[in-house]
């Protein structure tokens, strides 16, 4: 019974080792905001592109993932980079840029996009029309 909870143990212990050690590899952050760029209207049911432009801290930092929050009359967008932990590179910004597409759902006259920075958030509000 001991032996059986001692290899459950060292298991487990093992398992989680390994998975964090995967996790702990990057680090994750907002990017720095220039500018966004987006239609001025959109139709309901319209798909739509959110260009966002900015600066990475360093040439070591790439693109994650986008997250997305739509809420009631506004899209919350908050781009995040990730760069290896390990990794040494110069302190220069790195110019960068990325784009997501969203789908007007809102009944509303107004849409707020807003794209969530390192430092800042940048906002914009356009116009929705339904046909």
């Amino acid at each position: 019974m001991r032996l059986m909870a001692l290899l459950l143990f060292a298991f487990l212990f093992t398992s989680c080792k390994i998975l964090n050690s995967q996790e702990d590899d990057y680090i994750y952050e907002r990017i720095y905001l220039s500018k966004i760029e987006l239609k001025d209207t959109v139709k309901v049911g319209e798909k739509f592109e959110v260009k966002i432009y900015g600066n990475f801290p360093t040439p070591g930092w790439e693109f994650y993932k986008i997250e997305v929050q739509e809420l009631q009359n506004e899209f919350k967008i908050t781009p995040i980079a990730r760069i290896r932990k390990n990794i040494i590179v110069p302190q220069v910004l790195v110019p960068c840029s990325t784009s997501v597409e969203l789908v007007c759902k809102n009944f509303t006259d107004f849409l707020k996009i807003s794209v969530i920075g390192r430092v800042d958030t940048l906002s914009k509000t356009i116009k929705v029309v339904s046909e």
